[in-house]
């Protein structure tokens, strides 16, 4: 199969018959490159050469009736190719004057793309693949009671939607331990704590707008969760799990998993807190429940990048 076809049609000196090059980038089977000469429409030369490994450019050198010819054929920018012509090593033809790229970052990122299409995973990443899978049983409780939450705050008040999200933990809780699948992520006896906090707010005040400022209750008790975590357990809790949920950006330092959870929990509680009073019950209900994760992503990942381990330096030799 060929993704990439690109055609030149010159003259050389001294011989002014119309030249024609089409170079196929095959990628079926291990790839490869398909090189077709005509000249004046005659098929003179049709090959396909097996594929470069990690070259931007390629050289082939064509034996032909009328002229041995040297092509050199490659990327020029992202997404233009060029091809130069020599003869007895000089330069006969060429379609630009620009060099041929190098590599750089993109390539390296193309390069891991196409080595795990392949299925060539090291160790490490098929460890990381296989902790992501057992993650993905308390991803899709969160998406339940994300829409258990919504359906019963609609229907009967949010207060005994914060009632009933504490006690599906609490059940979750108590089945974790007869089933092989992570069901609260990790984070089982710091979110019954918190379910239980938000339900005793919501019970406690029996109020709407209570309900709605509990997110900044909590917010700040699960901050102060965070620095206890960070600079008493040095991150061993609430760090260590974070580090372990977020390996996908980077390896995490705990304790700086902390703080950044700490961080994004204050930044969203900035958020949060006027449109308490800003929004009706039910604008508040849709907020909460659907438009609130996609400002809660994008602030959770950027400190979580701040988070992750900083390379060492090179020591100069003394």
């Amino acid at each position: 199969m060929s993704l990439l076809k690109t055609t030149f049609k010159f003259s050389l000196p001294e011989d002014k018959a119309q030249w024609r090059v089409v170079v196929n980038e095959l990628f079926a089977n291990k790839g490869g490159q398909q090189f077709v000469v005509t000249r004046n429409g005659a098929l003179i030369f049709d090959q396909t050469f097996e594929a470069s490994a990690n070259a931007l450019s390629t050289v082939r050198e064509l034996h032909l009736p009328e002229h041995d010819l040297k092509f050199e054929f490659g990327a020029i920018s992202m997404m233009k190719y060029g091809l130069v012509v020599a003869r007895d090593n000089d330069v006969v033809w060429r379609s630009t004057d620009k060099p041929f790229r190098t590599a750089n970052k993109f390539d390296a990122i193309l390069e891991k793309v196409e080595s795990l299409s392949e299925g060539e995973i090291s160790e490490e990443k098929q460890a990381m693949l296989d902790r992501q899978k057992k993650l993905r049983p308390s991803i899709f409780i969160d998406i339940c009671f994300g829409v258990l939450f919504f359906f019963v705050a609609r229907e009967f008040g949010l207060v005994t939607a914060a009632l009933t999200g504490a006690c599906a933990t609490l059940v979750l809780f108590a089945v974790q331990p007869f089933v092989k699948w992570d069901l609260l992520g990790g984070f089982a006896v710091f979110g019954v704590v918190m379910s239980l906090i938000s339900a005793g707010i919501a019970w406690g005040f029996q109020d709407d707008l209570a309900v709605k400022l509990r997110g900044t209750w909590m917010a700040l008790i699960g901050a102060g969760f965070g620095l206890y975590d960070a600079f008493i357990l040095n991150g061993g809790y609430l760090g260590k799990r974070m580090a372990m949920y977020m390996e996908g950006i980077g390896k995490l330092n705990p304790k700086r998993a902390s703080l950044a959870l700490v961080g994004s929990t204050l930044i969203l509680m900035g958020i949060d807190t006027p449109l308490a009073f800003i929004l009706t019950t039910d604008q508040w209900i849709w907020y909460n429940s659907v438009f609130d994760m996609f400002i809660a992503i994008p602030i959770v990942l950027g400190c979580m990048y701040w988070a992750r381990e900083k390379p060492i330096p090179n020591k100069p030799d003394a």
